[in-house]
């Protein structure tokens, strides 16, 4: 988000769209998470209650960073299922429909602003442009600018989910469910256990590794050109 500092309303926008879009993935997560424990025998008791998790959970600094740096980030890991139950897909989907329905009200509420919608059909890259803050958004209204920029970054943040690398939503889903060799669960435990998915995150969001943007980052504005231009 650093980069949009030449454009602070497209800026406020980004900060204003991440934060919600994080908290309700999370809340909405958690809320899953906590009806499902609920549903399950308690063998402490109808009096013990499911432990809090500590407050700094309601954010992951590395997700928090790449986005203050890149643009695009990711909120906490999904809560972990009870007992030996394997990951499902529900904190996924969760993740993919609240940032969707948020992008997609956020441009729609940014092309009756008065948005251009010419904008939105730039050939490429439209949302590395937006996150960097070019001077491309300038000829926009304030209002627009800052639902231009909430609108976007939903979507950046909701097609990253789909990365599979943990801690993101796929990533968890794809490598707890290896085949339960010895070697792969090695490699599994490293990556769900150990910060190494996180640095691998980190490098392809934040390094310029083809060419003028970091890999990662190309990837998703390329995945979400399609996306916009459908609008």
């Amino acid at each position: 988000m650093i980069f949009a500092l030449r454009q602070p309303a497209v800026l406020l926008g980004l900060v204003i769209g991440f934060v919600v879009g994080i908290a309700a993935v999370t809340s909405a997560q958690r809320s899953l998470a906590g009806r499902r424990w609920r549903g399950r025998r308690n063998p402490l008791g109808s009096s013990a209650r499911r432990p809090r998790r500590p407050a700094s959970t309601l954010i992951d600094p590395y997700g928090v960073a790449c986005a203050v740096v890149s643009g695009i980030g990711w909120g906490p890991r999904p809560p972990a299922p009870t007992g030996l139950r394997k990951p499902g897909p529900g904190p996924l989907i969760i993740a993919l429909v609240v940032h969707g329905l948020l992008a997609a009200a956020g441009i729609a509420a940014y092309l009756a602003a008065g948005g251009h919608k010419e904008l939105l059909t730039v050939p490429t890259d439209v949302l590395f442009l937006v996150v960097h803050g070019s001077p491309i958004v300038s000829s926009e209204t304030v209002g627009a600018q800052i639902l231009l920029g909430f609108g976007v970054v939903n979507l950046g943040c909701g097609l990253l989910r789909l990365v599979p690398i943990p801690p993101l939503e796929m990533g968890v889903l794809v490598w707890s469910r290896l085949p339960r060799s010895a070697g792969s669960r090695r490699l599994a435990y490293h990556l769900l256990e150990e910060p190494w998915g996180t640095a691998v995150l980190i490098v392809l969001l934040l390094i310029p590794l083809a060419g003028e943007q970091p890999l990662l980052l190309k990837v998703l504005s390329e995945l979400g050109d399609p996306i916009v231009h459908a609008l």
